[in-house]
């Protein structure tokens, strides 16, 4: 409507807007809120969507399957197992148990192995315990300093994202802004198209009525009337 009517007048100007200029006025063409307008186009919007083809599903494009894993046969083999519903093996506790040589007990493979498990299961414990003196001694200070750095991070977000905000307010203000500032001379050359198109209306009757008026006149002559 209006934007039409400011592109046919104001033509040299059109050509030197930007590409990525939006051919719309929101502000100014409030057409939808008349009548049932909204109405009619939602109506016109759904027959259009029954009418688009749609694909077949047989059809896609998309795998029926997707091998998940391949290149790793453990996840594969868990995979088939969550697949198969089968419950999952429990852990193997042994290696954590401190036992002598249970068949025989005079065999010194046995008796090394077992004091190679309890030397195992001494470092074990006692890299447990440095890591819990570590986290005694450290861990508090160390989970502070991480809810600091999640909090500095967190309150840039929010000042970032307050100032996209803001930004866009104040673009969409200064589009309602110009909007409405141009509304009037928007409304003045759509009249002055509307009055363009009847006149050129009038002049189209006008004309058609002569050339009627000069084929009878010619058709009068030939007949020897004059």
């Amino acid at each position: 409507m209006a934007s039409n009517a400011l592109v046919s007048a104001s033509s040299s100007q059109a050509a030197t807007r930007s590409e990525f200029d939006i051919d719309a006025l929101p502000y100014v063409d409030r057409e939808i809120d008349e009548g049932d307008m909204k109405a009619t186009v939602d109506r016109m919007i759904e027959q259009e969507m029954r009418r688009m083809r749609r694909k077949d599903d047989d059809k896609s494009s998309l795998p029926t399957k997707i091998n998940l894993f391949e290149d790793d046969e453990i996840l594969t083999q868990e995979l088939e197992r969550v697949h198969k519903k089968q419950p999952l093996s429990a852990l193997d506790t042994s290696r954590y148990e401190l036992q002598g040589p249970t068949e025989d007990k005079d065999s010194v493979e046995e008796w090394k192995s077992a004091v190679d498990n309890t030397k195992a299961q001494l470092e074990s414990q006692a890299g447990s315990m440095f890591n819990l003196e570590l986290l005694q001694k450290y861990g508090a200070n160390a989970w502070r300093v991480h809810n600091f750095q999640l909090e500095a991070y967190l309150k840039q977000i929010q000042k970032a994202t307050e100032e996209y905000r803001n930004e866009s307010r104040e673009i969409n203000k200064q589009r309602k802004f110009e909007q409405t500032q141009a509304a009037g001379s928007l409304r003045s050359l759509e009249n002055k198209w509307s009055d363009l198109i009847s006149q050129n209306l009038q002049v189209d009757i006008a004309c058609a009525a002569l050339e009627s008026e000069v084929e009878e006149l010619k058709r009068y002559r030939q007949s020897g009337g004059l």
